[in-house]
């Protein structure tokens, strides 16, 4: 990856986070705080929508699958590192949820990140894997 692909998705990984965030803090309640199945059915669908918008990010600014562990560190420490404070002081900042509710929602922070690093080390390491084409490895 370059230098520019680097900081393009440090920026989209924090506007990610951001808004998701801002969702959170005003609805995060209807998601955390109802039914165990309304938990783990946001768990799964956010897991999945992370994925497939961190292909197609990958996609579009053309990121080679080896290089895919990379780009998933560069879209998620903004928001791994951004929810430390979020965490600490869960009561104050996501007032419309419960201060129990921290739990919850430090797990689903934890399996969506994992679905999406998990995601991303599989499709890399498959990658790494493929042999060279003949005249490649000639060289």
């Amino acid at each position: 990856m370059t230098r520019q692909d680097n900081a393009s998705v440090i920026l989209v990984g924090f506007g990610i986070w951001a808004a998701a965030t801002l969702v959170y803090q005003q609805v995060g309640a209807y998601f955390f705080e109802g039914s165990a199945l309304t938990y783990w059915l946001n768990i799964v669908s956010t897991s999945g929508l992370c994925i497939l918008a961190f292909v197609g990010l990958m996609r579009w600014r053309q990121i080679a699958p080896q290089d895919w562990l990379q780009g998933v560190a560069c879209l998620a420490l903004p928001g791994m590192l951004g929810e430390i404070p979020i965490l600490a002081n869960f009561g104050d900042l996501m007032s419309v949820m419960q201060p129990e509710t921290a739990g919850r929602y430090g797990a689903f922070l934890f399996a969506c990140y994992s679905a999406l690093i998990g995601f991303a080390w599989l499709i890399a390491t498959r990658a790494a894997r493929k042999p060279l084409p003949a005249a490649e490895s000639a060289l």
